[in-house]
């Protein structure tokens, strides 16, 4: 985000905020219910968004060293394995021994030259490719050694992530895919930062539930009372479309002291949170001194795993009073989203109930309407 994006932003909802108003679509949108129910519908997501999108799988900060890897269960099930090799290239593969399918890592991190099965302990280097088998010459004579390697996905590093995509493609153009927004992320993710702490937990609600929670702030009032109320405005935010992506502002009640300040002075960190949803999975909340990530696997149509991460930047937790503030402050940003996830699974088994065919989304929730507009695309030629 440039100077002149910031300053023109907050002029946008100050003056929002000077004649009491928010931005307002032409009328209501009505949205069926099925949509977060259906496993067929569940299906064809997963198949012709979720597996063909670039997805967000790990910050930078977390595969820091050569010669790293994570290990997790991603979409379907999938064995996922992100390395960084010897010259600091990031690599994603089946995590599975192309001998008997092996799982060559434990879910996890670590940090090694080589990644040995468990099973009969063929080895990998972390550009994937096989190195050693344990009694070749007698056993596997006319295997094709030098020309095994793992199973590869596309694969690249770019704004301060690692993204993968699950079915191959012509080659991940990251620039292309966020369409404008990468100058954003160039200024608020990529600063070197370390993640200090993360939690991840299964929700029973649908993954669109998620996201919605996060793009509007009719909720913040009522939902976050206990919490963020006091912090933000009521129903006061304004949002922008980056292709399928959106950028979210959510203006804080200090947003009135604008009006005794110097433009020069405007802060947009300080009077407001700004929420990147990152089409389909993933959300990036840019807090005053740091950021969260918000991270989610659709495991069902009525379930769904959530990671929440917070990053903060690097150095600044090695005092206890330091390491004291950051935890305070993923605690405040977890239980604040796990207010939303305990209404989500309430909306969900409302669903199920059959009490309603449809939701109605208001004037002021043109975020929501917009973000299911782009999903029906997304499905409508299928």
């Amino acid at each position: 985000m440039d100077r002149k994006t910031e300053l023109e932003l907050l002029d946008r909802c100050l003056s929002l905020y000077n004649e009491r108003k928010t931005e307002l679509m032409e009328g209501e949108v009505v949205s069926p219910v099925d949509r977060y129910i259906s496993s067929e519908r569940f299906n064809l997501e997963m198949e012709h968004i979720f597996k063909t999108s670039p997805l967000i799988v790990a910050h930078s900060a977390e595969l820091a060293e050569a010669n790293s890897y994570i290990a997790r269960e991603w979409l379907e099930g999938f064995p996922l394995l992100i390395t960084r090799d010897t010259d600091g290239m990031v690599h994603a593969f089946a995590n599975v021994c192309k001998h008997r399918g092996g799982k060559l890592a434990r879910e996890g991190k670590g940090c090694s030259r080589r990644l040995v099965c468990p099973y009969h302990a063929w080895s990998y280097d972390l550009e994937g490719k096989l190195k050693t088998i344990p009694h070749e010459k007698s056993g596997f004579p006319s295997f094709d050694k030098e020309n095994t390697r793992l199973k590869e996905l596309a694969c690249t590093e770019a704004y301060g992530f690692i993204w993968v995509q699950r079915e191959e493609g012509s080659g991940l153009n990251i620039e292309a895919y966020l369409d404008g927004m990468d100058t954003d992320l160039t200024r608020f993710t990529e600063p070197e930062h370390v993640l200090f702490d993360e939690a991840v937990q299964d929700w029973n609600m649908n993954w669109k539930i998620l996201v919605e929670g996060g793009i509007e702030s009719y909720h913040f009032k009522i939902a976050h009372r206990e919490t963020i109320a006091p912090l933000f405005n009521d129903n006061l935010s304004v949002f922008d479309e980056f292709g399928p992506h959106f950028r979210s502002i959510l203006t804080k009640s200090s947003l009135k002291q604008l009006r005794d300040t110097e433009q020069e002075n405007w802060d947009i960190r300080e009077h407001a949170n700004i929420l990147y949803s990152l089409f389909p999975l993933t959300s990036v909340l840019v807090q005053p001194d740091h950021f969260a990530i918000i991270n989610a696997i659709p495991l069902a149509a009525d379930k769904t795993r959530i990671s929440i991460q917070t990053f903060v930047p690097k150095g600044t937790d090695v005092t206890e009073k330091a390491r004291h503030h950051w935890q305070a402050n993923f605690a405040f940003t977890k239980d604040t989203l796990i207010e939303d996830f305990v209404i989500g699974e309430q909306i969900q088994q409302g669903i199920a109930s059959g009490a309603n065919e449809s939701f109605t989304f208001g004037r002021f929730e043109a975020a929501l309407a917009r973000f299911h507009d782009i999903t029906e695309a997304k499905l409508r030629n299928v």
